[in-house]
């Protein structure tokens, strides 16, 4: 898919770490994270969804990777590219992470798909497909209801922990 169709600019995003281009959007919305803690839960699901990449097995790494992240990514970054789009304020090309991500992971899907249709030919790669898609989306549950409840809850907006 060309970039441009998505409204993004090749020169904002070529070269530049996925970190990073968040980074620009963070900052471009006032939020600073220099001398903050990252939360435990930041922590705990990074490390438990590499723990599955790298230590269960190809199928269910891929189910992870694949069906239970890459599946989803328009599903989630699309309300987002919405709701920033009516901020206004905004300049594209800091907020192109997410509009990026929803153009770029749909490639990545497909290609994802495809592996995981040739690993379905057993019984034993579709169980473990199934297995690794329902971890990754049960990592993915407790972030986002630790995110929901900080945003419905104010006072814990500052919390770390």
């Amino acid at each position: 898919m060309a970039l441009a169709t998505v409204g993004v600019k090749r020169e904002w995003v070529e070269g530049i770490a996925h970190p990073l281009l968040f980074q620009r959007f963070a900052d471009a919305m006032g939020v600073s994270r220099q001398g903050t803690v990252e939360a435990d839960q930041v922590v705990c699901w990074r490390e438990l969804f590499l723990q599955l990449l790298a230590s269960g097995s190809p199928a269910e790494a891929l189910g992870a990777l694949g069906l239970g992240t890459e599946n989803i990514v328009r599903t989630i970054y699309g309300p987002f590219v919405e709701a920033i789009g009516r901020i206004g304020d905004l300049a594209p090309r800091d907020t192109v992470f997410f509009p990026l991500h929803t153009a770029v992971d749909d490639h990545h899907q497909a290609t994802l798909q495809a592996i995981s249709a040739d690993f379905a030919q057993s019984d034993e790669s579709r169980a473990g497909l199934r297995r690794g898609m329902l971890k990754a989306l049960q990592l993915r549950t407790a972030f986002w209801d630790w995110l929901h409840e900080r945003a419905m809850n104010p006072a814990l907006a500052d919390e770390v922990v």
